[in-house]
């Protein structure tokens, strides 16, 4: 009972640290006219930063990452030789992503809502792996844990929007381990060494 209450104790403590840590960014798109768009991106901190902007077919149109830390970014985007269609510009800061859809048509640019998504949390000590997530988008997730010979280990983990979960890892033989959260759109990995 007390383990089960350090770990819970610990997933807690664990989840108030990833939430203050977390980057905060803002990005704004402004259309000027009907193909051409000002996007401005500030930041509370200095960081380096990746800003892409991909089809809905995955295509990647534009990709940009910072070479010196910088809280703010200004740039005007001209759409004028892209297809009409649906596209999804996506901001990352640290651990922290921030992703706005953009329809691109004859009418013009339209914005759609920010959606912020952040990275999970993987630490490893005393055999026990720990991870939290936020799941906005309420994914099935499972747990996935591989070594050089392959799948050792799998769990589902649900649907639910606060993982936070701790797992044995003390029957494992020495070694490294490739640790992966997967989600329908995304997959996060975790390196450890036993």
């Amino acid at each position: 009972m007390k383990t089960i209450k350090f770990l819970t104790t610990v997933m807690a403590l664990a989840i108030v640290v990833v939430a203050t840590a977390v980057e905060k960014p803002k990005m704004d798109i402004v259309p000027l006219s009907e193909d051409r768009a000002v996007v401005s991106i500030l930041n509370g901190t200095e960081a380096l930063f990746e800003l892409s902007i991909r089809a809905e077919d995955g295509e990647l149109v534009y990709y940009k990452q910072a070479t010196n830390p910088s809280n703010t970014y200004q740039k005007i985007f001209d759409f004028k030789n892209i297809e009409d269609g649906d596209y999804t510009m996506d901001l990352r800061v640290n651990d922290t992503r921030l992703i706005k859809n953009l329809t691109v048509s004859a009418k013009g640019i339209a914005v759609g809502e920010s959606k912020m998504r952040i990275d999970p949390y993987f630490g490893f000590s005393n055999d026990v792996l720990k991870l939290t997530y936020l799941n906005f988008d309420q994914e099935n997730l499972s747990l996935n844990i591989y070594d050089k010979n392959g799948l050792v280990y799998e769990s589902k983990l649900g649907q639910d929007f606060n993982i936070a979960t701790g797992f044995d890892l003390s029957a494992l033989a020495a070694g490294q381990y490739e640790v992966v959260l997967t989600s329908m759109n995304n997959d996060f990995s975790f390196s450890l060494e036993k």
